[in-house]
């Protein structure tokens, strides 16, 4: 079985307007736990000037992808080839950043995205009770890991496979293939920390606390959390 993990920096949170500035993939050879073609690229994102918070959090300048960065449909090709070449797409919380950005930078150049199982290293394999986190810097440490280069894909997506090492992949797989289902928390201000402990996180322009779930996690969710639940038709973030 080979793997393709996947890792983008941007410009941004919000995927139909944030631009690429980074990709990390590494084909992976998951028999043989041998990777097979690392690649990774500064990407251009033609655009205007990088924010100040993107700079911060990925230490990519726009010095850096003025002289270094492949134009955006470079990299995308690039990426569709490897695609191809592989069984499944692995990326940590790719749901929610790393699919519908890059999905949105293929339509820009009329271009259809390789229709791909994601495995989302955030949801699909079963952690354990005691492991809460989500955070990938958190996640590594929970199994013995260090990543020294955080935000930066290509040393992200090897942190992520080593994570997703840990446990059985046909359970993975498995979990992958499920619809997500998202859930707003209804807690009032005084109960927000019972929805930040079973890691609702909080949607400033929507003002909601939201959860992803897989369908089969989502059904218990509701059952177990002791709070008012409602299922949103799209992840409001």
């Amino acid at each position: 079985m080979r793997l393709l993990g996947l890792d983008f920096e941007g410009t941004g949170l919000d995927t139909a307007t944030a631009r690429i500035t980074e990709y990390g993939a590494v084909l992976y050879d998951w028999d043989a736990r041998v990777p097979l073609i690392f690649e990774s690229e500064l990407v251009d994102p033609l655009g205007d000037p990088l924010p100040q918070e993107s700079i911060d959090v990925t230490g990519i300048t726009n010095d850096m992808v003025e002289e270094f960065g492949v134009h955006e449909s470079v990299a995308v090709e690039r990426i569709r080839v490897l695609i191809d070449r592989a069984d499944y797409v692995v990326a940590h919380f790719g749901n929610l950043y790393d699919r519908p950005l890059y999905e949105a930078a293929c339509r820009r150049y009329m271009s259809l995205p390789p229709e791909k199982v994601w495995i989302d290293t955030a949801v699909d394999p079963r952690y354990p009770e005691r492991i809460k986190t989500r955070n990938l810097q958190h996640l590594a440490a929970e199994h013995g890991l260090l990543n020294p280069f955080r935000h930066r894909a290509v040393f992200d997506v090897m942190t992520m496979m080593s994570i997703l090492a840990h446990y059985p992949i046909e359970d993975v797989v498995a979990r992958a293939k499920e619809p997500m289902v998202f859930i707003q928390a209804d807690v009032s201000f005084d109960d927000k920390e019972k929805a930040k402990e079973r890691g609702y996180r909080w949607c400033p322009p929507k003002r909601v606390w939201w959860r992803a779930f897989k369908e089969s996690d989502a059904i218990a969710e509701r059952k177990e959390c002791g709070f008012s639940t409602k299922i949103l038709p799209e992840a409001p973030e």
